[in-house]
């Protein structure tokens, strides 16, 4: 079942972005394994995350990766817990 991934991370700027993903070795020639949809938003209080994932094991996996790179980076915790939602319906034009 697909799922939908929404996360802020506070202070977070582009640069710990890029870094995080280098590190980790994922970008738009390489998307990580599951990911059906990713957008970044740089906002005064820093990073919001929404991922549309095949399924919560294919972000579980993507996580296990990422949260690694993104300590390397310098990411703080996030300001609350994931919020995660099974997706209703989902376009791709």
């Amino acid at each position: 079942m697909p799922i939908l991934a929404e996360v802020e991370f506070p202070g977070v700027t582009a640069l710990q972005y890029e870094e995080a993903n280098h590190r980790a070795g994922f970008g738009p020639e390489h998307p990580p394994a599951g990911l059906l949809s990713h957008a970044a938003v740089i906002t005064n209080e820093g990073l919001r995350l929404v991922n549309v994932w095949q399924s919560a094991q294919a972000l579980e996996a993507f996580m296990e990766i990422m949260l690694p790179a993104a300590k390397e980076s310098g990411f703080p915790e996030p300001s609350g817990p994931p919020r995660i939602a099974e997706l209703y319906n989902f376009v791709v034009p």
